[in-house]
């Protein structure tokens, strides 16, 4: 008689082993939230989630009155990575040691619990928002040491051309310090948008983030509807399978790298 493969559960499902991962690894579900006068900050993982899923958990944090915001992972469960401080030379009301952006990437499963939690800082003034991302069928054995793979900024600005993108999926995370800001347009071909905006009035932290896949070129500009004195970009690459015949793959509609007839031909 036959011996039957042994399964295990997977947050939704018994399954017989993880998820094959494929080039583009889907988003599979995230979750957001702001936060204020919390020396803890703990945010929920989707209830999608998944043995074997990648989870990205962002934390950007803003304080007046704090001149070191100790934003730091609460559970060992991670690596994170701190971004340095945006700068600043031509707002001189603003401390640019005064907000941080930290990532982590983790595998996820049942030990690694059903929420992530930062330290952040208990001042009254400070504003944190957490971004829980996760996605399904990434290459986990791949999973970056250094999540962020390039940061940018740019002050006094109401647009930004992103990065280059990189292989598989390329997530980017931009946050920006404003009392004004409202909403961003990311450009053609961008999915899964998600922002986080602060309270209105105040000088505060907004995240907002997306996804795109394509070859190493920009793929155009980051359009906010207010200028804003702080704006900050990390790139973060979310690793697949290798494409099995080594050969690069036609975004529909990357003018700068799949045009087709000069850079691309199709078989």
């Amino acid at each position: 008689m036959a011996t039957a493969a042994p399964r295990m559960w997977t947050g939704g499902d018994w399954a017989t082993g993880r998820p094959q991962p494929v080039e583009f690894p889907p988003y599979a579900g995230g979750t957001k939230g702001s936060f204020t006068n919390v020396d803890t900050a703990t945010l929920a993982l989707p209830p999608t989630i998944q043995l074997g899923d990648t989870v990205v958990s962002i934390c950007a944090s803003y304080s007046e009155s704090d001149p070191t915001p100790r934003t730091r992972l609460a559970a060992s469960n991670a690596v994170e990575t701190e971004v340095d401080p945006l700068r600043s030379a031509s707002s001189a009301t603003l401390d640019p040691t005064k907000i941080r952006l930290k990532v982590s990437v983790f595998e996820w499963s049942a030990g690694k619990g059903q929420a992530v939690s930062w330290q952040v800082s208990s001042q009254p003034d400070t504003n944190a928002i957490i971004m829980n991302l996760t996605y399904r069928q990434a290459d986990t054995s791949r999973l970056p040491v250094t999540p962020i793979v390039d940061y940018k900024t740019a002050m006094d600005a109401d647009r930004i051309a992103l990065q280059a993108g990189t292989d598989h999926r390329s997530l980017y995370v931009a946050v920006a310090l404003s009392r004004e800001l409202t909403g961003v347009q990311w450009p053609a071909g961008f999915e899964t948008p998600r922002e986080e905006f602060g309270r209105f009035g105040d000088m505060q932290v907004h995240m907002m983030t997306a996804t795109t896949v394509g070859a190493p070129a920009s793929p155009g500009l980051l359009q906010l509807d207010a200028t804003v004195p702080q704006l900050g970009v990390a790139l973060i690459t979310i690793p697949g399978r290798a494409n099995p015949d080594g050969k690069g793959v036609w975004i529909l509609g990357d003018q700068a790298a799949s045009i087709l007839g000069q850079t691309t031909y199709l078989e």
